[in-house]
């Protein structure tokens, strides 16, 4: 392989001749293949970073899967580009983005990667399959122009708005966004109108993770929570998730005496913001639809590990937002389930955001407002 990827990058060389010149990029590609929804999200700022900072710069991105979900109604991306994850099927992924690039006469003049896309053959599709000099994060710095090293004393979101700088944009710290459309609005009030006929305040509740990480929380204590929240506060409580999770969430309603109800695995990412966007406050474990409420500026309770760094992925200094985690620690001891944390710390500061936030159609209304976008990048791409 390095003896290939050497003489990739002779040719290039005497074909190309590329050179890194921040100030004459007219067109960014971003290559965007890592795909949990958390590394996703927190990618999202810099696309805003750079259009308000340099309008100019025509903002292309490819990616896949939920990629393109996340990023469909984004007003801050020119182009999304439908192409196959290189990490699976290379050359046809180099085949699509160049077909794209093409038909829509795109041609880039630098191709970057987040700190969540450090793949070699991610790097090898911005070499073979587009122009212009190559930027970001990688794990084969060899391939790149202007490579990046991860810096662990900032966030991941800090670190990837580096990728800024590099075409000569401000970095300045910018909170993730996820847009939804019209129709992602209206999708989701019909669902909470359903799910909440008496029209209480809603509390949506994300109990479940991937299953990838120790960062669940006990039943009964979940239980206890949405019973003060149901019964105590009068909240009408909603359950999200995808349809995996579904069952797991239909047996803690159960064990909460039936109270709320599950739209787990009905909504698209795009509806599950405006879900959170309509929603009064979160209660959440750090995973993906977390970063979603984050996203719509939901108040929001967030139930973290303590052997996870907070710094990479918490909402930390965000005012709206609650953080519990115990006292770090290295390894995650057998059966752990975020012990440190008790009910009656997440209904302690559930009821200091209610005081700090009251429920309002105003701030819901704002909420939604900020995310609906008339974007449609799969419907005109």
């Amino acid at each position: 392989m390095n003896m290939l990827i050497r003489g990739l990058l002779a040719a290039e060389k005497f074909v190309r001749g590329t050179k890194a010149v921040p100030e004459q990029v007219n067109t960014a590609l971003f290559l965007e293949y890592r795909l949990p929804l958390c590394c996703l999200v927190h990618l999202t700022p810099v696309f805003e970073a750079v259009k308000r900072f340099r309008p100019e710069i025509a903002v292309a991105v490819a990616t896949a899967g939920l990629g393109l979900q996340v990023l469909r109604h984004n007003p801050f991306v020119d182009h999304l580009i439908d192409a196959p994850d290189p990490t699976l099927e290379l050359r046809r992924a180099v085949s699509r983005l160049r077909e794209e690039l093409n038909r829509r006469n795109i041609r880039p003049d630098c191709v970057l990667t987040g700190a969540s896309d450090q793949r070699t053959k991610i790097a090898l599709l911005g070499l073979l399959g587009s122009s212009g000099w190559r930027g970001g994060f990688t794990v084969n710095p060899a391939l790149y122009h202007r490579p990046l090293e991860y810096d662990a004393g900032l966030s991941l979101i800090r670190n990837n708005l580096r990728l800024a700088e590099l075409i000569g944009c401000s970095a300045d710290s910018k909170p993730p966004r996820v847009f939804f459309s019209k129709a992602d609005a209206e999708a989701a009030i019909a669902m909470l109108q359903a799910a909440n006929p008496e029209g209480r305040h809603v509390l949506a509740m994300v109990t479940q993770t991937s299953g990838g990480q120790s960062i669940g929380w006990h039943t009964e204590r979940l239980v206890e929570v949405i019973r003060n929240a149901a019964v105590e506060r009068g909240f009408g409580v909603v359950y999200l998730g995808t349809a995996g999770e579904a069952a797991a969430i239909e047996e803690l309603r159960q064990a909460a005496g039936g109270l709320g109800t599950s739209i787990a695995g009905k909504t698209t990412v795009n509806q599950l913001a405006a879900v959170l966007a309509l929603s009064d406050f979160s209660v959440a474990l750090d995973t993906g639809p977390m970063h979603v409420a984050r996203a719509a500026a939901t108040p929001m309770v967030v139930l973290a590990p303590s052997w996870q760094k907070p710094l990479e992925w918490l909402p930390l200094a965000v005012d709206n937002v609650r953080i519990l985690r115990g006292e770090d620690r290295i390894g995650v001891p057998p059966g752990y389930r975020l012990d440190e944390i008790s009910a009656g710390a997440v209904i302690a500061a559930l009821d200091e955001l209610v005081q700090v936030y009251p429920p309002s159609e105003t701030a819901r209304e704002a909420r939604l407002q900020a995310g609906m976008s008339e974007v449609d990048h799969l419907e005109t791409g």
